[in-house]
């Protein structure tokens, strides 16, 4: 809805435009924001659920209209005054939604506090602005509502940069140059609009570079985000790049072709209206042919793609859609239609078992392959598990994360959840405790879980095969999974003091495994 919205107002604003303000410089500008759109929305086809590919889409067709919008309002066009003045005000909140999960949601408590600064800061310079069309002295309250909007977008990308720089103190020499790179890009992308455009234009009234030259620089702020969310797995631009240099290609020919027709037959007539619609056209038809072919695609690789998971994760994914998709809908449709039968004893227990498989069935798609943990990471996720435990045990039950600001790969979250939740589980169920401590820290470059309680204890596995043996199937996958990740594990049990399980993980073979 938000793309369609947005190519909407855009062409809207072009064809109000385009005869008076319509400059060879405009193009560019116009070029650079429906870069922005189109990157934005192809980012979204690939991965809809992911909360940072929705705060991207979001943060790309904000700033498509704001620098699309930007000088048709500079000439006056009212339109785009307000279009510009709602686009620019939002950009910077959109920004910090944006960076509060990318590149790790986890973050200092100082920007929470500078994003709701930030976020008042946007509605209260938009409110201020619009009061300011219709009021007496329109100018004075304009300008001021024009300084905080600057002074906003420039505590938006401090606050950024300042947040990236301190993932730096915490992470491996390959995060390292990846946050190196976003830095860079960030101060490339803003620095120029800022410090020649929109500061100069507001402490003198004047600015040392053109608006919409300084502009042109913003085009590396979607390209870095790009092939960082590539980096990370998040998305995948290095198969579209070819795919979509063919179709731009063929648009710039098309157009070519289209103009050079238009010229032959009459050349007085208005080649831009032509162009805008031409592209408009073409675009939605791309859009809608990607989408399908990728919902095509996302049916073959749920079959054949064995690039992105492991055998075994494919495995547990795939059965966890199957219960979700095929055998929970089913359960849901017999509980409906049993609803309109007759209120008897007997249909209130039925009422009462299907509830309950539904929620069995939910709670072994999550056990298969806890989704959730690649969208609000390792910490949150890890808080949830201690939370539900709560609920349902009623046992004291504590988390301690100290990983600072070390970014772990989104699979191997997955991973490391699944462990601590399989030696969680296993003192709730079998060990009779009364409370349980999880850790994790980093200490010299190496990982550090340890899961403890003061349960009953048991008799420890010599090896896998004897943990087989003994019906300690979860100790048995927890330790194929360490070999895995290269890292190794120690177990204590005392009939008195409870068990004690410590687990060591190198960084190296982090990136490795994340390889």
């Amino acid at each position: 809805m938000i793309w369609f919205f947005s190519l909407l107002l855009i062409t809207y604003i072009l064809i109000e435009s385009h005869e008076k303000y319509m400059k060879h410089p405009y193009y560019i500008v116009l070029f650079i924001g429906m870069f922005f759109l189109l990157i934005g929305k192809y980012t979204y086809i690939q991965k809809p659920t992911s909360i940072v590919v929705q705060r991207f889409f979001a943060l790309m067709c904000v700033s498509a209209i704001a620098i699309i919008s930007a000088i048709p309002s500079s000439r006056g066009v009212q339109t785009a005054q307000m279009v510009e003045a709602f686009a620019v005000c939002l950009a910077p909140y959109a920004l910090l939604e944006f960076f509060k999960y990318f590149p790790s949601s986890t973050r200092p408590r100082t920007f929470h506090y500078v994003s709701s600064i930030t976020k008042w800061t946007s509605i209260i310079c938009f409110v201020t602005y619009v009061g300011g069309s219709v009021a007496a002295d329109e100018t004075s309250i304009k300008t001021i509502a024009r300084l905080f909007i600057v002074l906003n977008i420039v505590m938006a990308v401090g606050t950024c940069v300042a947040l990236i720089t301190f993932h730096l103190r915490s992470n491996s020499k390959k995060i390292k140059n990846e946050l190196f790179v976003l830095i860079v890009g960030l101060c490339l992308s803003f620095s120029p609009v800022i410090l020649l455009s929109l500061l100069p234009n507001m402490l003198f009234g004047v600015s040392f570079l053109s608006f919409y030259y300084t502009l042109t620089s913003m085009i590396f702020f979607p390209l870095v985000l790009s092939y960082l969310l590539t980096k990370q797995g998040i998305a995948n631009w290095r198969v579209a790049a070819k795919k979509m240099g063919r179709k731009i290609a063929v648009l710039c020919i098309s157009l070519i072709i289209c103009n050079v027709v238009l010229l032959v037959i009459d050349h007085h007539i208005p080649l831009f209206p032509v162009n805008i619609f031409l592209i408009f056209s073409i675009t939605i038809y791309q859009t809608i042919q990607v989408y399908f072919t990728h919902r095509t695609e996302q049916t073959t690789d749920r079959l054949t793609n064995k690039q992105a998971y492991s055998i075994q994760e494919y495995e547990k994914w795939k059965l966890a859609m199957f219960l979700h998709d095929e055998i929970l809908q089913g359960l849901i449709a017999i509980w409906q239609r049993i609803q309109l039968g007759k209120n008897e004893e007997s249909e209130k227990q039925i009422h009462n078992l299907l509830q309950s498989k539904i929620r069995e069935v939910r709670n072994m798609c999550e056990h298969l392959y806890p989704m959730f943990v690649e969208d609000i990471g390792l910490e949150n996720s890890l808080y949830e598990l201690r939370n539900k435990i709560r609920m349902e045990s009623h046992l004291d039950i504590e988390v301690y994360y100290d990983l600072g600001l070390r970014i772990i790969p989104s699979t191997l979250q997955v991973t490391l959840y699944r462990i601590i939740r399989e030696l969680t589980y296993n003192a709730v169920k079998h060990a009779e405790a009364t409370s349980i401590i999880i850790s994790i820290c980093e200490e010299d470059d190496i990982l550090h879980i340890s899961v403890e309680d003061d349960g009953k204890g048991f008799s420890i596995p010599i090896n896998t095969y004897d943990a087989i043996k003994q019906h300690h199937f979860g100790l048995a996958s927890v330790e194929k999974q360490l070999h895995t990740l290269g890292g190794r594990w120690d177990i204590y049990s005392d009939q008195q003091l409870g068990t004690r399980i410590f687990i060591m993980i190198p960084f190296d073979e982090v990136e490795k495994y994340d390889d």
